[in-house]
């Protein structure tokens, strides 16, 4: 009953999904079978990167406005590989000292325009994460959703609505990065191989000698996801219905 009152369905059937990463290559990181799968159905696929990605090098030397350009660049180009029809970037200080209302309020600003049916983002409440970008991108996605169904509310976050049409309350909110899983999704070795060869191109990323442990990892998370669903390789996520967002207290079990 619960299933059919909140209409669950498989990940790959949505087709309008917005993937929010706090910085480049995350998004690939926790959804790049998925969005392989969802480009192989016709979906139209959208990025918000919410960092510049400038801290993503450990040269003291290294100029910040230089390494936005080039993360920006290699995401643009992972993006295109994967079949996404948009790619946003908000370009908040990578490890800066942004406020989550802030963000917030940029997140709900972009929902109202792209209308997304699913939200993909970091779970802010994995218990092993230590990453503000991840923390803060993940309440914020959240707190976002509470925000974009009522117009009082959007004005009072100071969003422009003039121009909406359409107050959403009924989008789909999926946490990837997250030790609580309550949905998984079968992807094929050629879903698994685009998510490697994506990845591949964040060249500034993966030429750090720990990019090939981080590819070990998550090609054993396939296998584990897999495990749990008698399947070769998965990609877990945690799901919550719209209809669960708000006082709903039975558990995220389904």
């Amino acid at each position: 009953m619960i299933n059919a009152y909140s209409g669950i369905k498989e990940l790959s059937e949505f087709k309008n999904p917005l993937f929010i990463g706090p910085h480049p290559d995350d998004i690939e990181f926790g959804c790049g079978g998925l969005i392989s799968k969802l480009r192989d159905k016709g979906a139209s696929i959208s990025f918000l990167i919410v960092t510049d990605g400038a801290a993503g090098t450990k040269d003291p030397n290294a100029d910040p406005k230089v390494m936005m350009e080039i993360r920006e660049k290699e995401a643009i180009l992972s993006a295109k590989f994967l079949g996404v029809s948009q790619i946003d970037f908000l370009r908040y200080e990578d490890g800066g000292e942004y406020t989550v209302q802030a963000l917030t309020n940029d997140i709900a600003r972009h929902i109202l325009k792209v209308n997304p049916d699913i939200v993909f983002t970091v779970d802010p409440k994995l218990e092993s994460e230590t990453h503000s970008d991840h923390l803060k991108v993940g309440e914020a996605s959240r707190e976002a959703l509470q925000v974009v169904p009522y117009p009082v509310t959007c004005k009072r976050h100071g969003i422009d609505i003039s121009n909406v049409k359409t107050f959403p309350n009924n989008i789909m909110l999926a946490y990837y990065f997250t030790d609580k899983p309550n949905m998984y999704t079968e992807i094929s070795e050629e879903n698994f191989n685009d998510k490697v060869k994506s990845l591949l191109l964040h060249q500034s990323q993966m030429s750090d000698p720990q990019s090939g442990l981080l590819l070990e990892y998550f090609k054993f998370k396939a296998e584990l996801d897999g495990k749990a669903i008698g399947k070769p390789l998965a990609e877990s996520y945690q799901i919550i219905p719209s209809i669960m967002s708000h006082v709903y207290s039975l558990g995220l079990k389904f």
